[in-house]
């Protein structure tokens, strides 16, 4: 068979979307089948016939082309199927095609969408595709649901196939990186509470910081890391760290590579992630992959990423979070217990069986 992939998304600044695809793909080609793969590129991705970062395999191959011609790109490049994992399908081959659609947030909350005319032309052009497509794929059950209850997509249509946690996240805290972390970011002696996220209001820094306000004094002179970009037309790390008195106590790091981040997550004290939607909340089983003690949200899909390994909490209870993050810093026994749980867990989801159930998917829809 074979199967057309739009992978404009791993080229670049990734994103959570084009990681997903990255490492989906990865595993698709690992596996032992016969299926052929076309990853579709805007012009200009290549060099030399190659793609950077990408070794050559016999089941891929590369094609260049612009979005106005993907409509019959599918026919002309000999398709089975084609999947989006973008949120769009732009394409189809002879058994037609599916999409990814990871979640719903802006569908679910409107009023942070950015662009001009709002979001309901988009929600009409996602609720069309999934629609048009032979299967709808999502990355939970609670995304699966919201797609069924916002876009009245029949529960029979959708698939869920969960994301893996990347081999790049495993414990790296020796004494040498602990220092190496201290000196580039004046981390003092006591250790760092760490955020991943970014000022998007989704991801619920200002509750992060009016809890971390609140119970300043109890964090033993740990400071907090705010990864992520630090201001959005929606909010800023460093006016709310103003506005809270935190200036002294925050440092907003911004984007960090995939090292640097399996470093931070090793060497914490708490990861905090009270994220207020996510279709799946990659952060936290990275985090959990490289043995931080994890603090997530009780709402959307965390609970069902995160299961016991996690303390939850109310994303919106700025409260119950700050008493959550003394608790577990006050508790060695119990941030040891978080620790293990959190291996075990995310040893329950693997690239590799992302991509079976995905090879299994178009095997099936292409009979």
């Amino acid at each position: 068979m074979r199967i057309g992939i739009d992978a404009a998304s791993i080229v670049g600044d990734k994103g959570g979307v084009g990681w997903h695809t990255h490492h989906l793909l990865n595993a698709l080609l690992e596996l032992d089948d016969d299926h052929e793969y076309v990853g579709y590129l805007r012009p200009g991705s290549l060099h030399g016939g190659t793609l950077p970062g990408w070794t050559p395999r016999p089941r891929l191959r590369w094609v260049e082309t612009p979005r106005w011609s993907m409509a019959w790109r599918g026919r002309w490049d000999g398709l089975d199927l084609y999947h989006g994992p973008n949120f769009k399908m732009h394409t189809r081959g002879r058994f037609g095609g599916i999409v990814t659609i990871h979640d719903l947030w802006l569908a679910r909350h409107p009023e942070y969408s950015r662009k001009l005319l709002g979001q309901a032309g988009s929600s009409r052009r996602a609720i069309a595709t999934a629609k048009r497509a032979r299967k709808v794929v999502t990355v939970s059950e609670f995304s699966a649901r919201e797609i069924e209850a916002l876009y009245g997509i029949a529960r029979d249509h959708v698939v869920v196939i969960h994301n893996g946690v990347s081999d790049e996240f495993s414990p790296l805290c020796t004494q040498e990186v602990k220092e190496t972390l201290r000196q580039r970011w004046t981390i003092p002696e006591a250790g760092f509470i760490l955020f991943v996220g970014g000022a998007d209001p989704r991801k619920n820094h200002t509750r992060f910081l009016q809890a971390v306000a609140r119970v300043r004094s109890q964090l033993g002179g740990r400071v907090v890391l705010l990864v992520g970009d630090p201001e959005h037309p929606q909010g800023s790390y460093r006016e709310t760290a103003q506005g809270l008195a935190l200036e002294q106590d925050v440092r907003c790091i911004g984007r960090l590579d995939r090292e640097d981040l399996r470093r931070l997550y090793s060497c914490t004290d708490l990861f905090v992630f009270p994220s207020r939607y996510e279709g799946f909340g990659m952060p936290v089983l990275e985090a959990m992959a490289c043995g931080a003690p994890t603090i997530t949200s009780s709402t959307s899909s965390l609970p069902e990423v995160a299961g016991d390994a996690a303390l939850l909490v109310d994303p919106d209870d700025v409260d119950g979070l700050g008493l959550a993050m003394v608790r577990a810093l006050a508790d060695q026994e119990l941030r040891d217990g978080l620790r293990q749980r959190g291996f075990e867990r995310v040893r329950q989801f693997t690239w590799r069986q992302a991509g079976e159930r995905t090879s299994a998917l178009y095997r099936d829809l292409c009979r």
